[in-house]
């Protein structure tokens, strides 16, 4: 029996690296070894900001917030917040109605904390245009939800609430309590109030 030559058929085959199944069965754990490293590069660059270590330092402030929480309950304080976007003016403000204080503060700051992303929390400086009354001008347009937190220069005391943007067509109202009583305000009152606010003026900064 005859047998055809082999050296033939092995010298027609190409080399390895002109193959396909030996790169595609690198590719694979190739692929994976990049993804490692790029999810450790997103890791490393973008912590997540909701974790915290400082425990102690964290634990530490609880009864001094209790403390704030409890003593805007005991002056019955409540507050509402209206956030004028930029529409038919050039500017945009926060405007702030606080009550049942016997003495009003001169300034109060009011952060905006982002439920998912520190990076997105902002701190607005209200100044008092007459008793009771504060305002601030804004330099962005809010997109989204957040949650309120009102307090004194001193912060003896704080209200929180929250508040959508993406309701009230552009004008967004929330009403502030101290914690235990915090809820933000429906659309429906805020459509309401925009109706009212529709006639009235920006209060002056100056």
């Amino acid at each position: 029996m005859d047998y055809p030559p082999t050296g033939n058929r092995l010298q027609e085959q190409p080399p390895w690296y002109r193959q396909f199944w030996p790169w595609f069965l690198i590719a694979l754990p190739l692929c994976v070894v990049i993804a490692g490293f790029n999810m450790l590069h997103i890791a490393l660059k973008y912590p997540h900001s909701m974790v915290d270590d400082q425990y102690y330092k964290q634990g530490l402030a609880i009864n001094r917030s209790l403390d704030q929480d409890r003593l805007a309950t005991q002056l019955n304080i409540a507050a509402e917040i209206v956030f004028q976007p930029f529409g038919d003016t050039e500017t945009a403000y926060v405007a702030v109605s606080l009550s049942q204080l016997a003495s009003y503060p001169e300034r109060l700051s009011l952060l905006l904390l982002h439920p998912g992303s520190q990076s997105l929390d902002q701190t607005l400086d209200l100044r008092q245009i007459e008793a009771g009354q504060y305002a601030a001008q804004l330099t962005q347009q809010y997109q989204h939800s957040y949650y309120l937190r009102l307090q004194p220069t001193d912060k003896s005391w704080r209200l929180n609430g929250k508040i959508n943007f993406h309701d009230g067509d552009g004008i967004a109202v929330s009403a502030l309590k101290a914690l235990s009583e915090s809820k933000a305000v429906g659309p429906k009152k805020v459509l309401s109030r925009e109706k009212a606010l529709s006639a009235e003026k920006a209060p002056s900064l100056k």
